[in-house]
C-alpha cells in the first residue's frame, strides 16, 4: 500500500472507531493530562488502536 493509501486507512480507522470513543473518553476524564494512560489503553487493549499502530509502522518504511 502507497503512503497515502496508508494515511487514508489512519484517517477513516479514526474517524469511524476513534472520535467519540467512550473509553477514550472515560479515560481522559479520570486521567486528566496523562496521556501515557489512554495511550496505554489505545495501543495495548483496544483492537482498533493495535490497527493503527501497524499502519504507523507501514509509514516508517
Amino acid at each position: 500500500m502507497s503512503r497515502l493509501g496508508v494515511l487514508n486507512e489512519i484517517n477513516i480507522l479514526m474517524d469511524r472507531k476513534c472520535n467519540g470513543c467512550r473509553t477514550h473518553y472515560e479515560l481522559a476524564k479520570q486521567h486528566g493530562s496523562n496521556f501515557s494512560k489512554i495511550d496505554n489503553h489505545c495501543n495495548r487493549q483496544c483492537e482498533t488502536g493495535k490497527q493503527l499502530q501497524e499502519l504507523g509502522k507501514q509509514l516508517t518504511n
